[in-house]
């Protein structure tokens, strides 16, 4: 059984995101062994309940969840909750750092690290 990983991002690296979650189903790529849950949807909505609701559902059945960290992930409210809801699943975090982005790790992230949360960092040239 693949797993299943929901992937936590802003809307300003959905594009990265996309593209990452495109090779996951690509046949081509056989080393990604995994299917995406997310909310690429866009919310046309205010309503905290109904964006926690879909964040849940989103989760549902997933093995882990990934967060992407761009320029702006440290400032968003939504994935500071999706660290802290599955965390509060008892399922593990990943943070990989997006290439060419040098944004602060969320505070969720550094809170949490004790619970077994991973940060994976590029490689920078000269290391």
């Amino acid at each position: 059984m693949a797993n299943v990983v929901f992937f936590s991002f802003t809307e300003a690296d959905r594009g990265v995101v996309v593209t990452i979650k495109g090779r996951a189903v690509n046949t081509n790529y056989t080393n990604l062994n995994f299917r995406v849950k997310d909310l690429l949807k866009r919310w046309d909505t205010e309503d905290e309940s109904v964006i926690r609701q879909a964040i849940t559902k989103a989760m549902t059945g997933t093995s882990r969840t990934i967060v992407f960290v761009g320029e702006k992930t440290h400032k968003s409210k939504w994935v500071k909750e999706e660290v802290e809801m599955t965390i509060a699943n008892g399922k593990p975090v990943y943070a990989i750092r997006l290439k060419g982005t040098d944004g602060k790790k969320p505070k969720a992230l550094v809170t949490f690290k004790s619970c077994g949360i991973m940060i994976f960092e590029p490689l920078r040239s000269g290391y």
